[in-house]
């Protein structure tokens, strides 16, 4: 499947901010089955970029913006060539309970819980559930996890944070693709068997899939005959040509979009959209990596003072417009 995906963010502030320092995870990654053809990164206002790759392969990009400002818009643009296709739980020969040394020690990380993926009493009971067997296929006990969440489980927005523990999600037993997929890898987990984040896009298929509006998130578990393998516990199935993965990480605080700080005493608010199409041809003149700029405002400090001196005037203003008005009241009651 060869798709065009936009993913477009804004940042907004309340106020004039001074200084915001971030970092992206935008960039589609290079696969066996997933080929990026081409990236473009627009960010505003203009700045440098720094691009690189972190500890786990994902394509990082950097960026500070020291001038006065009250807006970021980033806008990322990738053609990638997917050929995943389907595997189905009979397909997948290795079995249960996997060995140490089946797999390399790179896979450690994806074995111990951290971060939102905490162990519990509850986990342990919902696990118990599985049933896993010594000798029973793992594509199996991976497809009673999946079976498991999407019964058990409602998708709910608003009921969680990036933040929430999968204790929450137990406790409501409501969430998103990014709870899903947290308490997915920590089923898989507490069983022994490795397991680990993706972030990414999926193309919608006819709004076929949930989460296809935004970011999305599923996992993938460990099969060493085959590698990595993945699975999207909120869609209930394996991961296919319309999945686009972008990062991968322990849990989702290694991979979000974008995250950063800034300086200023004003509240921040964030819009994203996300855009794909099927493509029947790969579009000329494509670029490997590119990086443009946006034009939007930049402040002076004279802009600022001018700036807090009008809102200043402003307030005042309002002020003295109320004080008169109670003045006038008062005479109005006194006359009557």
């Amino acid at each position: 499947m060869l798709l065009k995906l936009t993913h477009t963010t804004d940042l907004s502030y309340s106020d004039l901010i001074s200084e915001s320092v971030m970092e992206l995870r935008m960039c589609p990654r290079q696969e066996g089955d997933q080929h990026r053809l081409s990236f473009t990164l627009a960010i505003g206002p203009r700045t440098a970029v720094t691009p690189y790759f972190d500890w786990l392969g994902n394509t990082v990009h950097a960026f500070t913006v020291n001038k006065f400002h009250r807006q970021i818009r980033i806008v990322a643009t990738s053609v990638v060539e997917t050929q995943r296709f389907r595997l189905h739980a009979q397909d997948l020969a290795d079995t249960y309970p996997l060995s140490a040394d089946s797999y390399d020690s790179d896979a450690w990380d994806f074995l111990h819980f951290s971060g939102p993926i905490v162990d519990s009493p509850a986990l342990r009971q919902l696990a118990a559930e599985i049933h896993p067997r010594p000798g029973e296929p793992l594509g199996e006990i991976a497809q009673r996890m999946l079976d498991l969440i999407y019964n058990r489980f409602t998708y709910q927005q608003g009921i969680t944070t990036a933040a929430s523990p999968i204790t929450e999600t137990l406790e409501h037993g409501q969430g998103v693709c990014q709870d899903f997929t947290h308490l997915m890898i920590g089923l898989a987990r507490s069983l022994g068997i490795p397991a680990r984040y993706v972030s990414g896009l999926v193309h919608p298929d006819q709004e076929r899939y949930r989460g296809f509006s935004q970011t999305h998130a599923w996992c993938e578990l460990l099969f060493p005959s085959l590698g990595w393998v993945g699975f999207d516990p909120t869609n209930h199935c394996t991961v296919t040509q319309n999945f686009v993965k972008v990062g991968i990480g322990r849990d989702y605080r290694d991979v979000p979009p974008n995250k950063g700080v800034y300086r200023g005493k004003a509240g921040e608010s964030m819009s994203i959209a996300v855009n794909s199409e099927e493509l029947d041809e790969v579009p000329d003149a494509l670029a490997a990596e590119r990086l443009e700029s946006i034009p939007v405002d930049i402040f002076s400090e004279y802009a600022l003072s001018v700036d807090r001196s009008l809102a200043a005037h402003q307030q005042e203003h309002q002020q003295q417009q109320g004080r008169d008005n109670d003045i006038v009241h008062q005479q109005q009651q006194q006359q009557q």
